[in-house]
């Protein structure tokens, strides 16, 4: 191959099985921060071969396939595993089994680049950017001895700096993003080794048919709060990801998101960023996943696309630098005084906290920002069973994501509750407005409980309930 002839030099050119060979018991290794696409699965393969070798092991999972290959039975002494946002079903079943060899750490990702390297946090540099072995999936280098992160560049760059061994895993069909911080030069690597595709993934899943009716009303109502000219960024979910063709009739949106841009906008005119004040005619992403081979060619060198270090991307103060923005992101649950959680439901786990904080925060720092919580007012649970969005208190063992104190606009598919400074009893007043009718009784007898829930609202210069 071409590419190997390249990548020769200070990188050696090895096998998946020789690189497993690189991990030693106690080792910390970091092979995820990248998306379920960009596994490095030739590695990961290998490396659960060695498993009855190894022992005390820590293996990043974060937001990867790793997980399916690394918990099968007789693995636990080999490696224990840790991961920021949770992927894969083994990981949510071990996770609500207490299982010790599966790790969840509710942590802000990009928290890994703004505190990495400081001396007052060693410990925090050691388990989040300072592995002893780093695999990374990369494009082939190119002539000039240049290699890309593909489509999802995430936290590499960091990652690399501190890592004591570098492994890129080459891919050959990933696309090229030229813009940003997406390369990295071939001297920066200890070894490549030959990678292979994986199989097409669902990154999100979608919306049961019994709920599509409510979740379009749910986004037409966030549509209305976006304005023509806005930069909008949207996080996972039902919500954010099937709100696009509800902004078909928007002007000169912009875009600036964490990995979800819907390309369809952007293909016919809606998404133009010629509004944007900060990186104006491109959009911002630390990551995206082509959901087809059109979107794939797409995205193939196009320049408009502007790919940063998560460290930079989600960084509240420049998110913050947009005017404008509105962030759009999907809660689980809302408690009645705005406390929003997107990590679990009692104790089944839904992936992560990814992005939403910084978003959320950059969105309302931003001039004339705004953040908005989309959500379906009821779910069914594996049971049958159909529980409110909108809660008195989180289903134990619960936890807020984001603090009620930055709770601006939740949307259902009965309004908009408007949050943002409003006292306890005009939230829980506001949130139950738009609850599903069924459980309104019982959330109006929990606020009253709690703070006395009446009917005067408060405002400056009067007397409040």
């Amino acid at each position: 191959m071409d590419w190997m002839r390249r990548a020769s030099g200070p990188a050696r050119h090895i096998d998946a099985a020789a690189a497993a060979q690189l991990v030693r018991s106690g080792d910390h290794v970091v092979s995820a921060m990248a998306s379920p696409q960009m596994t490095p699965f030739a590695f990961h393969r290998a490396l659960a071969a060695r498993a009855g070798e190894l022992r005390d092991v820590t293996v990043d999972t974060s937001w990867s396939s790793a997980a399916a290959t690394l918990l099968q039975p007789g693995t636990e002494a080999a490696w224990a595993t840790s991961s920021v946002f949770a992927y894969s079903a083994a990981e949510y079943s071990a996770l609500a089994a207490h299982s010790e060899q599966v790790n969840y750490a509710p942590m802000n990702s990009s928290f890994m680049g703004w505190f990495a390297n400081r001396p007052e946090r060693d410990e925090f540099t050691r388990r989040y950017t300072g592995a002893d072995v780093f695999v990374v999936t990369v494009t082939p280098p190119s002539a000039a001895g240049f290699v890309t992160f593909g489509t999802n560049l995430w936290n590499a760059r960091v990652q690399m700096r501190n890592a004591r061994i570098v492994v890129g895993e080459i891919r050959t069909e990933l696309p090229i993003i030229p813009g940003g911080d997406n390369w990295m030069p071939v001297t920066a690597f200890d070894y490549f080794v030959s990678g292979e595709s994986p199989p097409q993934q669902a990154f999100f899943a979608p919306t049961p048919e019994e709920e599509i009716d409510a979740s379009e009303v749910c986004c037409a109502y966030a549509a209305e709060l976006i304005h023509n000219g806005d930069t909008v960024m949207f996080g996972g979910g039902s919500i954010p990801i099937r709100l696009a063709p509800f902004l078909e009739d928007k002007e000169d949106l912009g875009c600036h998101s964490e990995v979800i841009f819907p390309l369809d906008l952007a293909r016919k005119g809606v998404i133009t960023n010629r509004k944007r004040n900060l990186v104006p005619g491109k959009t911002s992403l630390t990551g995206f996943i082509p959901r087809s081979a059109e979107e794939r060619d797409w995205i193939d060198g196009n320049p408009t696309i502007d790919l940063r270090d998560m460290s930079v991307n989600n960084h509240p103060r420049y998110i913050a630098q947009n005017d404008n923005l509105v962030a759009v992101n999907a809660p689980l649950e809302v408690t009645l005084w705005g406390e929003i959680g997107c990590e679990r439901v009692g104790p089944r786990y839904f992936r992560g906290v990814g992005g939403q904080v910084e978003f959320v925060t950059g969105a309302l720092l931003s001039k004339g920002g705004r953040s908005i919580h989309g959500v379906i007012s009821r779910k069914r649970l594996a049971t049958g069973e159909l529980v409110s969005t909108i809660v008195s208190e989180f289903t134990p063992p619960g936890a807020a994501s984001i603090s009620r104190q930055f709770a601006d606009m939740v949307v259902t598919e009965y309004g908009v509750a408007r949050l943002l400074g409003k006292t306890e009893r005009e939230r829980a007043q506001e949130l139950i407005a738009i609850a599903h009718p069924d459980f309104r009784p019982e959330l109006r007898e929990a606020a009253r409980k709690s703070v006395g829930l009446g009917t005067r609202t408060f405002l400056p210069g009067t007397t409040g309930a």
